[in-house]
């Protein structure tokens, strides 16, 4: 499965209600889509989000779905810093 950077930009994202949003989208992501992680830095509002999914499209449909605004997808590779290579 490959993976993506998805960058958000979610001004009515905070402390407050995050936590029930991630319940939600949780819950919606459907079969086939591993929501890894997320950076967030609630001043600039931008988050970044690490996800696994069978193309870029795809994944851009699920958050088009989830009505999530996204502002890029990014295909990547993870490098791991101890092993010095990219896994």
């Amino acid at each position: 499965m490959a993976k993506f950077m998805a960058v958000h930009t979610l001004p009515t994202f905070n402390g407050d209600n995050i936590e029930a949003r991630i319940a939600q989208v949780t819950k919606a992501i459907p079969q086939g889509f591993t929501w890894i992680q997320t950076y967030g830095d609630y001043t600039s509002h931008k988050f970044f989000c690490e996800w696994s999914a069978p193309s870029k499209e795809a994944l851009e449909q699920v958050f088009k779905g989830m009505n999530i605004p996204v502002d890029a997808v990014y295909p990547v590779q993870v490098y791991n810093v101890a092993q010095k290579k990219f896994v």
